[in-house]
This record gives structure tokens, C-alpha cells and sequence, in this order.
């Protein structure tokens, strides 16, 4: 009787933290290097590829217009990205990583178009979930 008891835990126990395993979900992103997530966020700004976009911004993800001072929410700017899907802009486009600490690294973001030039100044965090963006500061020169 004891040792039916014991098994009878077992498999619990077993079952139990089976089942809390399962539920993790596992981000695609998790594994990628701040550059790789900077390389993304040109994928979707510049050439309308809308994969991980999600992913790649935090909740409280802000996106400054520095020449209008308008700002959006993690969930407008996402919109507005998905509206630009398979959108590609006739630029060229480099990046640089100015900082990387710890677990914050800065990108600046150049996008050279025809009759003027957008600079992004890219701040981003290491999460649990992998390096996300928490804030683009967007400027025209």
C-alpha cells in the first residue's frame, strides 16, 4: 500500500510539472543579438517584412516623431506597420550600434532618401524574452 502511494505521487508530481513546463511559451526572438533585432526593425520599417514584429517591441514600446512631436503606442505603430505590409521605400539604409551595456544597448539607424535623410535613434533592453525595442526616436534632417 505504501509503495502505491509513493508511485501514485510520483506520477503526480511528474504530471504536474510536465504540464507547467508546456504552458512556457517560448519567444522567437529569445536567442537573437541586439544587431539581429536592429535588423529586423529596418525589415519592417524599410522593407515591409512584418515577421516577429510583435516580438521585437516591448509593452510599453513608444515611437517618437522628433519633427512633430507626436508619439505612438507600441499597438499604433504596430498598425501602422502592418498597413505598410510588403511596402518597400526606395533608400539606402545603415546602422550602427553606439552603446551596448549590460542590458542596454542604443542603435542609431540611417535611412538616406532621394530629397532627405530619417534618422532613428533605436533604444533597446534585454529582456527574459531577448533583446526588444523600447523606444525609437525618429528624426528628418
Amino acid at each position: 500500500m505504501k509503495r502505491n502511494l509513493t508511485t501514485i505521487a510520483t506520477v503526480v508530481m511528474m504530471v504536474l510539472s510536465l504540464s507547467s513546463f508546456a504552458n512556457e511559451k517560448a519567444s522567437p526572438m529569445k536567442d537573437y543579438a541586439s544587431r539581429k533585432i536592429v535588423s529586423n526593425y529596418i525589415d519592417a520599417s524599410l522593407l515591409g517584412k512584418q515577421s516577429f514584429v510583435k516580438e521585437m517591441l516591448t509593452d510599453d514600446f513608444e515611437f517618437v516623431n522628433a519633427a512633430s512631436n507626436s508619439k505612438a503606442t507600441k499597438k499604433e505603430y504596430g498598425k501602422f506597420l502592418e498597413n505598410t505590409n510588403n511596402l518597400t521605400y526606395s533608400c539606402t539604409s545603415s546602422y550602427e550600434i553606439l552603446d551596448q551595456s549590460g542590458d542596454t544597448a542604443v542603435a542609431k539607424v540611417t535611412m538616406i532618401f532621394e530629397n532627405f535623410t530619417r534618422v532613428d535613434i533605436v533604444n533597446m533592453t534585454n529582456t527574459a524574452e531577448g533583446w526588444k525595442i523600447n523606444r525609437v526616436i525618429s528624426n528628418f534632417l
